[in-house]
């Protein structure tokens, strides 16, 4: 194994690592999403039905990690990955 060979076996294995992390991040998520979902339900009036989906928040969300990241990806494509997600 050359050592080209060597150093692209550990920046693969690195990768598979963080892939690993945003896999595991990204089942969580709805989890989460689930969890508020019951909150509102258990907190909803008889005579009111409990909103799930709010555009408002989902802007929100999508505003703060545009704000956030710090590359190297632009803040457009991280929105569009969190939409996804979302």
């Amino acid at each position: 194994m050359t050592k080209l060979d060597q150093e692209l076996a550990l920046l693969r294995d690195e990768i598979d690592a963080v892939d690993l992390q945003i896999l595991k991040l990204i089942s969580q998520r709805p989890n989460c999403a689930q969890r508020v979902a019951e909150a509102k339900q258990a907190h909803s009036v008889a005579d009111q039905s409990a909103v799930f989906y709010r555009p408002e928040r989902e802007a929100q969300v999508l505003r703060r990690v545009m704000e956030s990241n710090t590359g190297p990806l632009g803040g457009e494509e991280v929105a569009r990955v969190f939409r996804q997600i979302m």
